[in-house]
This record gives C-alpha cells, structure tokens and sequence, in this order.
C-alpha cells in the first residue's frame, strides 16, 4: 500500500479551478497519472497523443503489467479521457470516448470526470444508457470516475478496491460503475 497525502488530490485540483479549460484538464491528467502508477506495474504510455491521421485526441494511455499488488483485473492497456467540467459530461462525449476505444481495439477505459455523467444510473438514461448499451452490444467497459471520488482516497489501497467495485459494478450491470 502507498499512501496518498490526505487532501493533496483536492489542493492540487482547487489550485487548478481558477485556471483556463486547458489548466484544469492538465490538473486532473496529472492527478490521475500520479495516483494510478502508484500501483506496482501501472506507467504512462503517452499523454495528450494524437493519432497518425490528426483525427483523434488521447489524454492518457497506461499501460498495466498485472503486477499481483497492481490492477491484475484490468487489461494491458488503459485509456483514460479526463474531463474537469463543471457539469456531468454528456453523452455525444462518451460516444466520442467509446469510438476511441474501438478505434484503438481497446475494451476498457477510464473516463475520469469532475461531475460525472448525464442520466440516472439506476434509470440507464443518458449517458449511463450509451456505456450500458456499449457493453451490452459489443463489451467495452468504462468506469467512470468522480473528483470526489478521487478526492476521498487516502491509499491505493481504497483506489484499487474502489476500481475493482467498479469494475465489478459495471460488468454486473449495478448502478455504481
């Protein structure tokens, strides 16, 4: 287990809240790097990458070696799209995220987002429909990722279960992904 300072996650984010649209994604890229290679085996592939044909953006690929003290459960590789909005993010951005995700051959990812996203969970509407409907038809698997959430954790101890209770969550089907 690693220790994360307690409220270094949120300083760095607030310090970031006055800044441009361009300063607070960085803020919540660079949080989210710091804290998920944390984990034994887990570092960065590429940040803010664009893909040969200039059509497509990443913020950040992982890649995961399954170390047993890591995150064994999810895959190689791990695309992460970070959105530090004010508002949930909405579903023409997820399908933007899930067009990534089959463009690159990638089942799973990340979307790391300040305020969530549209729709009722529990409902399936919104944009919690679109990531259902995903996996349902073809299996991409997202977990979302709140900044409270990532605010709240103290160790990679509680950010690797939270992600295994996601992951379990999503595949599953309950609300909580």
């Amino acid at each position: 287990m690693t220790a994360i300072a307690p409220g270094s996650i949120a300083a760095i984010l607030a310090a970031a809240d006055g800044g441009t649209t361009a300063q607070k994604g960085d803020a919540l890229e660079q949080v989210v790097t710091d804290t998920i290679c944390l984990f034994d085996g887990v570092g960065v592939l590429f940040t803010n990458a664009v893909d040969v044909d200039n059509s497509c953006e990443i913020d950040i690929l992982l890649y995961n070696q399954r170390h047993p003290a890591g995150l064994p459960f999810m895959p190689d590789n791990i695309l992460i799209e970070c959105k530090n909005w004010g508002a949930p993010v909405n579903t023409a951005t997820l399908r933007a995220f899930t067009s990534k995700l089959r463009q690159f051959k990638l089942d799973f990812g990340v979307v790391v987002a300040s305020n969530g996203i549209t729709g009722n969970q529990v409902d399936r509407t919104a944009g919690h429909a679109h990531l259902r409907r995903e996996f349902d038809q073809i299996g991409l698997k997202t977990l979302v990722v709140t900044r409270q959430e990532l605010e709240g954790v103290i160790s990679t101890d509680e950010l690797g279960l939270m992600l295994r209770k996601k992951f379990g969550a999503f595949i599953m089907g309950l609300p909580g992904f």
